[in-house]
């Protein structure tokens, strides 16, 4: 049976539960794609500058079509260079279309907007400035139908 003295405090115990999973945005940022096109060798890149090399973090790739795309799925290259110089590179294959065309994210209209966990609980092993490189990977010299790609790093 409960009593009016335990209420306090499973409202306290859900408030911290609540603000210790909290995130908080280190860094976002989307740039746009040329109208004519990602050239297989237009290279999207931006610069982060990370102070925190204790705590995990999230990063996100988030990718804006439109429903002219071709395909169903968008392969990118990700370089990441560390602050020392050395390079991370990865490959990125993000979903954009289920099984039967149906364009997956958010939107109305023309535009899809779909946010992609590229690594959780990653953490960044120096401070100072990460640059982040993005190519398009889909053997098409002039990939049409992207039209935004972005960046978004969270800390845990």
């Amino acid at each position: 049976m409960k009593t009016r003295k335990q209420t306090p405090w499973l409202i306290l115990l859900c408030l911290l539960f609540l603000f210790a999973c909290e995130t908080t945005v280190v860094f976002q940022q989307q740039k746009a794609i040329y109208s004519e096109g990602w050239h297989y060798r237009d290279t999207i890149i931006f610069e982060a500058t990370i102070h925190d090399t204790v705590a995990l973090h999230s990063m996100y790739l988030d990718i804006r079509n439109t429903v002219d795309y071709r395909y169903s799925n968008l392969f990118v290259f990700l370089d990441i260079e560390f602050p020392d110089g050395r390079i991370l590179r990865d490959t990125i294959e993000c979903i954009l279309a289920d099984r039967q065309g149906n364009w997956t994210g958010k939107g109305f209209g023309k535009m899809r907007t779909n946010r992609f966990l590229f690594r959780d609980d990653i953490w960044f092993p120096q401070q100072g400035v990460y640059t982040f490189r993005i190519f398009q990977g889909m053997r098409e010299d002039r990939l049409q139908g992207i039209s935004d790609v972005g960046i978004r790093i969270d800390k845990k």
